[in-house]
């Protein structure tokens, strides 16, 4: 564990690994469960995805504490399953473990079909969109992947209240020799989590991310965060104002209204108590369309392309989606996954109150 300038510490993968299987397990979900859990929060921080790796297990504490998030040990039921798609119930369940079984399924479809849709209903927090939709691009597949949200915290355009969650969208194009292409967004100007992150660091809000019940910006994190968090007038902006709201509504469309999710802000939760939170992933085989030659050339002559394209800043090349982050991963897996102080107190405390082993002393 090395101090990095920004006054963080560093720790490597495996030991953040070790301590969000230790909380997940302590607040219920069996081992299999809580590693595949893990895998999905710990990936994000190597990435430098950072407000979706384990500094969410201080906010799902939060929610937990609300007495409004329930995990629950019964596994996901497929309701409906045809050659092309399926329905899968989330039983009100933490959502990283039921994603990564629908996107699967996604695939395996796919590889017989061309291409696969599923969806999932009765779910939770799925945390980070990219990690499904990479999962795909893994597989050789075009992926896309989206889920609807759980905190009404984004005000639609000319309103003053927040009526949509952030509602993120992620895609990945796969590869012949390299690395997916792999964007991933939330519809709002920046996600909740990020407003959190600057909220743990007490560093200010970028001007626009956040505006109050008359429309003018916030840039106090503090002040920020609860009107993300704590409902009332304001809150998030949607990326590219009546752009990102149209897309915000596709992804709802998608994600909750099509395999029966709950619309948020209509504040109608499930008879047992969960968020009935919705995800949708879709997996193309391109070989249906095309040889895969073809594809893969062609995706590569695009990189290619692209990256050629002469920078206004030298220092500053052209890049892909996904760049930052696989420059990020690289370094992280040698150099190991940076934590704020704050955040290290916090799941310190929480390891406490769950009664398991603190890893990150």
């Amino acid at each position: 564990m090395n101090d990095t300038a920004d006054d963080r510490v560093r720790y490597p993968m495996e030991i953040l690994h070790r301590q969000s299987t230790a909380i997940l397990t302590a607040w219920g979900l069996d081992e299999s469960d809580a590693q595949v859990s893990a895998d999905a929060l710990v990936d994000a921080d190597v990435r430098g995805i950072d407000t979706h790796g384990v500094s969410l297990l201080a906010l799902y504490s939060r929610w937990i504490d609300s007495g409004k998030f329930h995990l629950t040990g019964e596994k996901p039921k497929v309701e409906r399953d045809g050659p092309t798609h399926a329905l899968l119930d989330g039983r009100g369940g933490l959502g990283f473990a039921v994603s990564v079984q629908a996107t699967d399924m996604a695939i395996e479809k796919a590889r017989t079909m061309g291409l696969a849709a599923v969806t999932v209903r009765d779910s939770h927090h799925f945390g980070a969109a990219g990690y499904y939709a990479r999962r795909i691009a893994e597989a050789g597949m075009i992926g896309l992947a989206s889920t609807s949200s759980k905190v009404v915290c984004v005000v639609p355009p000319g309103g003053s209240r927040a009526a949509l969650g952030t509602n993120p969208i992620a895609y990945a194009i796969p590869r012949r020799d390299g690395p997916p292409v792999v964007f991933d967004i939330a519809t709002s100007t920046a996600a909740g989590n990020s407003v959190r992150m600057h909220h743990l660091n007490a560093t200010p809000l970028p001007e626009g991310w956040v505006v109050d019940g008359k429309g003018q910006p916030v840039t106090d994190p503090h002040e920020g965060f609860h009107l993300v968090y704590d409902g009332g007038e304001g809150g998030l902006t949607p990326v590219g104002a009546h752009k990102g709201y149209g897309i915000s509504l596709l992804v709802h469309f998608l994600s909750g209204t099509l395999p029966g999710g709950m619309f948020p802000a209509t504040g109608r939760p499930k008879a047992n108590g969960g968020d009935n939170i919705g995800h949708f992933f879709l997996a193309i085989d391109p070989t249906i369309y095309r040889g895969a030659g073809a594809f893969f050339g062609d995706v590569e002559d695009l990189v290619t392309t692209l990256r050629q394209t002469p920078a206004a800043d030298p220092m500053h090349p052209v890049l892909m989606p996904g760049d930052i982050e696989n420059a990020t991963e690289r370094e992280r897996r040698t150099e190991g996954v940076p934590l704020a102080p704050e955040l290290i107190k916090q799941l310190r405390e929480l390891a406490s109150a769950v009664g398991v082993q603190f890893y990150l002393d």
